[in-house]
């Protein structure tokens, strides 16, 4: 599972990474759908927390497209419990999330995130601090994220990790026309080079 991650690069260069074209980029930033906070993509966030509004990249009309949403779908048995992360093995088929799972697909940057081996604050990055993708699903302005069984690396860490999606499947995560074949094919765990995990004294208090 996952239930705090972190995303501090700015957000001109989260979408330039993602392959966000400027223009849409410049459009997104000021628009309603920011809600007109700005501040919230373009201050540094070390401690993302559920029902928080995140960012996300999704497919609109065949274009990536960047929108925010609060993170945590509401479970349909008690509208105060979020939903925040989602079985990768079973999304295609629970009530909960088959309809996103065939039709809303994103992907939510970050570049760290967070999880408690041994009750120990440990911060997962990359050792290049890069941006990198959860896979994740969208619904009624909420998002949940994909997780799937750990791999070598998260398996002495935790019995669960979030699905981080190469570059080279962002377009098939997208794309809703995509067979739920390949799409199982990109949930399974995969190494992930380069990753590491530090010992931090506790979580750091910001947004």
């Amino acid at each position: 599972m996952c239930a705090r991650y972190r995303q501090t690069h700015a957000l001109s260069a989260v979408a330039q990474q993602l392959g966000v074209p400027m223009g849409i980029f410049a459009d997104w930033g000021a628009s309603a759908a920011w809600g007109g906070s700005a501040a919230l993509g373009d201050s540094p966030r070390f401690n993302i927390r559920i029902s928080q509004r995140v960012l996300m990249m999704r497919s609109k009309g065949g274009h990536r497209e960047l929108a925010e949403a609060e993170w945590g779908f509401l479970a349909p048995w008690d509208r105060k419990k979020r939903i925040f992360n989602a079985a990768a093995e079973t999304a295609a088929v629970k009530p909960t999330f088959r309809e996103a799972f065939h039709s809303r697909r994103c992907l939510l940057p970050a570049d760290g995130f967070y999880e408690w081996p041994k009750k120990q604050p440990t911060l997962i990055r990359f050792d290049d601090d890069r941006v990198f993708c959860f896979a994740g699903l969208w619904t009624d302005e909420t998002v949940t994220m994909l997780t799937c069984a750990p791999n070598d690396f998260m398996r002495p860490i935790h019995h669960r990790m979030p699905v981080i999606l190469p570059a080279s499947h962002y377009d098939g995560w997208l794309d809703a026309k995509t067979a739920e074949a390949e799409l199982g094919r990109m949930l399974l765990p995969v190494a992930w080079p380069g990753m590491r995990a530090d010992a931090i004294a506790k979580l750091p208090s910001d947004i």
